[in-house]
């Protein structure tokens, strides 16, 4: 995996370079970069061909792989620097010389490489096409047995929903499904229905195989005819047949019986899709079941809707650990306290109960022994039964697409119990360089379709929802952040806090580089995470010690404790690209680092007394800068030069930056001028001047975010062009605060999927602006945003609205039914103190969820209870109402189905 990643990042930087070369001067020839992408290429092929194959051969290849690629961006992107930085004014024919001779000696070394591919295809290649692994954990076939007590806790309603569904009245054949992450109880599940007597009584025949990743079809169907009872008929010949008259033989065996299948652990719907055949419909209620970690394969099969699986809660984790500790037998009260402990721990994880519970079985009663564990419980759930814990949830990864496993550990940065902003996650997946591009494709929508595939994988798991209703925020539970964590060390991916300060000295690499006795784990890696701990002095001053003589680390992530400016500067962390700090650092500092692609830090609480961004162009590569100013709320002037920084993607400061106009194009109308194809965010700009040379060099901005205070000398709206937006033809999330006069002359895209309007103090009837737009699914209301007593929407109007948020207004009088919002499904009324009461037409809508009130009128309160009465007096229970007084913040742990607004620890 290191391997793939070390590919990928080698490739965009090439990419970049191609590009959009560093001003200063060209770096390498034409003839290099071609030679390196076609062997990455090669390399990254061969990878993705062989993710299941481990082997010496293999992991030796691999770490020539990763040194190769990694000495070649050293070589290449310390040359930038130093061109930039202009450290090579007296720069010789002898030292570009050397450093041509150096990158030669790289691109040779990784073209020899192909070699070796073609060595390990000629061995390895072999094996796998005539000697299919038929092992436990990854083999085609597993017969199921069923005489092993499957002790089952916290599902009986699932376990009499499947039941019922499998002995119901429907006569055609059903496929039902059971989906949740590794160790959630799937399979436990599964079992305890097979082995059930009333299902084992209603079906002819009853037979459960495991499917697992590495499948034999001819393996399937000749373990589904043994339990049938074919082969001992037909005797060994059997085994001889094609899979084709296999299946014939199945389809017979089948045929006119009810019978009952198990497919336990199944990883693709192609296995289905290419078997089902062989299932005849009976018509006489014959079932098959089938268990997956994949969503997405859940939601292949359309007979039954997925069975989900969810945590356990804190009663049932107790009940199941206590039946595994102790039996029939009660815990001891003086363990009771502790055992608790170890049982939240587990974060309601079925598998790591057991786990954990079966090696306490067999451990003394020892309060100091059980508060050991308490203490270190991911160590202990991975020992119980032999590690078996950590293989099973191992099998997630193994089995991850190569393309995902590099977004798949990355997610170790994030401290435990973290929550992780979904767009933060894509924006810091595309400056690691660390996704496989996509033609036609997006970065951004590259990784956002990575992240979810993961989440449809359930590695991931969201956190809320926004009020787009598209992932806001998603989290990893704990074992499977320590998989992430374990396996992310081991191959060298990334270095986190104290865990790996003195843990796996790397191999040294061709180029040699002094260690001064510092740890080589922090030294040779690429991404540095630091996160708060109970040593943390000591950690810090470990950390900046060993700073000093590093120069290859790419990522720097300080989630918690200070990492002073002072200490950035005296560092070398010339190379680094990611930088993420919860602290003030100069924007001096910043601008040293010109290999940046991702910068977000605390803006200083004096800003005007440091350095503007004058000189912002320096950093070639920047694609994100995001400067939290919660302690200082002024904007920043950017430089004119940001109009020729192609690489832009994203630029986010809450308090605002001043944009300057950009160069006007030549008068014979001639287009040299640089257009910003990758920039996607803006937010926010302060008296956004949106002339006819900014439409033309933002294209493709889809979230806009725009401040217009009191116009400079008299210049009004005429002067900032405002009628011109809606020229922004991909722009779908638009923040807007403004006066009224402005917003009156506004002409917004159609493309609009979420408008913020703020202090606008727009009347009630001028709405009709925004209620025509076609495709707006968000509309929030700040702060006066409309003024007036009455409102009265106009029909046939906000048709693709989802979420309404009105927040601080004086309205009183809405009248409205469901026409007017058909699809609305969150309403959230904030602040909204003389609303008499919410419209009875508003419950009437058929896609209506939840209705959130904070701080306003009781009798805007008593509406909504007597719309959510009248509701499920018609049977709907599906609507949630919430009531909060203003300023209350303990609500906000849930709402809107349980989903939390608010969260933290966002890198």
């Amino acid at each position: 995996m290191a391997a793939y990643a070390s590919l990928l990042s080698l490739g965009h930087v090439l990419d970049q370079i191609l590009k959009h070369p560093p001003r200063q001067r060209d770096v390498l020839d034409k003839a290099q970069i071609d030679s390196l992408l076609e062997s990455i290429t090669f390399l990254q092929d061969f990878l993705e061909d062989i993710s299941l194959i481990r082997g010496d051969e293999i992991q030796a290849l691999e770490e020539k792989i990763v040194s190769s690629a990694y000495e070649a961006e050293d070589i290449i992107e310390s040359r930038v620097v130093d061109q930039i930085l202009e450290n090579s004014e007296a720069e010789t024919g002898s030292s570009s010389t050397l450093f041509s001779q150096e990158l030669q000696e790289v691109v040779e070394e990784i073209g020899l490489m192909k070699k070796d591919v073609m060595k390990i295809k000629e061995t390895e290649g072999i094996k796998i096409v005539q000697q299919p692994r038929k092992d436990a954990t990854a083999g085609s076939f597993i017969r199921g047995t069923s005489n092993s007590k499957n002790t089952m806790v916290g599902f009986d309603e699932d376990l009499i929903q499947i039941m019922e569904t499998l002995t119901g009245d429907e006569s055609s054949l059903l496929i039902l499904s059971i989906v949740g992450m590794g160790g959630i109880g799937k399979t436990t599940l599964a079992k305890n229905v097979f082995d059930n007597p009333s299902i084992v009584h209603h079906f002819d025949i009853h037979v459960w195989v495991t499917i697992s990743q590495q499948y034999s079809l001819n393996e399937i169907l000749l373990g589904l005819l043994k339990d049938i009872g074919v082969l001992a008929r037909e005797g060994k010949e059997i085994a001889q047949k094609s899979y084709g008259e296999l299946g014939l033989f199945l389809y017979r065996s089948l045929f006119g019986r009810r019978y009952f299948i198990v497919m336990d652990d199944v990883w693709s719907s192609e296995v289905w899709d290419v078997i089902k055949r062989f299932f005849p419909d009976n018509s006489n209620g014959s079932r098959v079941l089938v268990t997956t970690r994949l969503s997405n394969v859940a939601d292949s099969f359309q007979s039954c809707s997925p069975h989900r699986l969810h945590f356990l809660d804190e009663d049932n984790s107790w009940t199941l650990f206590c039946d595994k500790v102790f039996g029939q037998d009660s815990c001891p009260p003086e363990l009771e306290e502790v055992g608790k402990t170890i049982v939240r721990n587990c974060r309601g994880l079925p598998l790591a109960i057991v786990a954990i519970g079966g090696l306490l079985s067999k451990a003394s009663e020892k309060f100091e022994d059980w508060e050991r564990v308490a203490n270190d419980t991911f160590t202990a759930v991975n020992m119980g039964d032999n590690g078996h814990c950590s293989e099973i949830l191992s099998l997630s990864y193994k089995y991850l697409p190569v393309r995902l496993k590099p977004c798949f550990l990355y997610m170790a940065i994030f401290p435990e119990d973290g929550v992780i902003s979904f767009s933060r996650l894509i924006k810091v997946w595309v400056a690691e360089g660390i996704l496989k591009p996509i033609r036609s494709r997006s970065l951004e929508e590259i990784a956002e379709d990575n992240l979810k595939d993961l989440i449809n994988r359930n590695l991931i798991l969201v956190h809320d929802y926004g009020s787009n209703n598209k992932i806001k925020t998603c989290t990893i539970h704990d074992l499977i952040r320590d998989l992430c964590l374990r396996e992310a060390q081991r191959e060298k991916f990334l270095s986190v806090g104290t865990h790996s300060l003195n843990n796996h000295p790397l191999e040294q690499k061709k180029k040699k580089r002094k260690i001064n006795n510092h740890p080589r784990s922090i030294i040779d890696m690429r991404r540095l995470i630091i996160h708060q701990s109970s040593k943390e002095e000591e950690c810090q001053q470990q950390v900046f010690d060993t700073m000093d003589s590093t120069s290859c680390t790419r990522s720097l992530i300080c989630n918690t404790f200070k990492f002073t400016s002072t200490k950035l500067h005296n560092s070398s962390l010339r190379l680094l690209r990611v930088l993420n700090m919860y602290d003030s650092c100069s924007y001096e500092e910043i601008l040293r680092l010109v290999n940046s692609r991702y910068i977000a830090f605390k803006v200083p609480l004096f800003p005007f007394l440091l350095n503007p961004l004058g000189s912002l162009s320096l950093l070639w590569n920047l694609q994100t800068i995001n400067i939290d100013d919660t302690t200082s709320n002024m904007p920043i002037e950017l430089p004119a030069e940001i109009w020729d920084m192609p690489q832009l993607r994203h630029l986010e400061k809450e308090g605002g930056f001043s944009l300057p106009d950009p160069p006007s194009t030549k008068s014979n109308g001639s287009r040299d001028f640089s257009v910003l194809k990758n920039l996607r965010t803006l937010y926010k700009i302060t008296n956004f001047r949106c002339t006819d040379e900014v439409i033309r060099r933002i294209p493709d901005i889809k979230k806009l975010g725009i401040t217009y205070s009191n116009f400079a000398g008299g210049y009004g709206w005429q002067y900032h062009e405002v009628n011109k937006l809606v020229h922004l033809r991909k722009l779908e999330d638009l923040f807007l605060h403004c006066n009224k006069d402005v917003l009156q002359n506004f002409c917004f895209p159609h493309s609009l999927k979420k408008l913020t309007l703020s202090y606008c103090r727009m009347s009630w009837e001028d709405l009709t602006l925004v209620g025509a737009l076609p495709r707006l699914e968000v509309l929030k209301l700040r702060d006066y945003a409309v003024q007036g007593r009455e409102w009265n929407p106009v029909g046939g109007e906000f048709l693709q609205l989802k979420s309404l948020q009105i927040e601080s207004t004086d309205l009183e009088e809405w009248i409205a039914d469901s026409s007017h919002f058909p699809r609305l499904e969150n309403l959230v009324l904030r602040q909204v103190l003389d609303l008499k009461e919410i419209p009875s037409g508003i419950g009437e809508i058929p896609t209506l969820r939840s209705i959130l009130l904070e701080g306003c009128s009781d009798s805007a309160n008593s509406s909504a209870k007597e719309i959510q009465e009248e509701q499920q007096n018609l049977g709907n229970d599906d609507l949630r109402i919430y009531f909060h007084a203003w300023g209350s913040f303990k609500h906000l742990k849930q709402a809107f189905e349980g989903k939390r607004l608010f969260s933290s620890n966002k890198i």
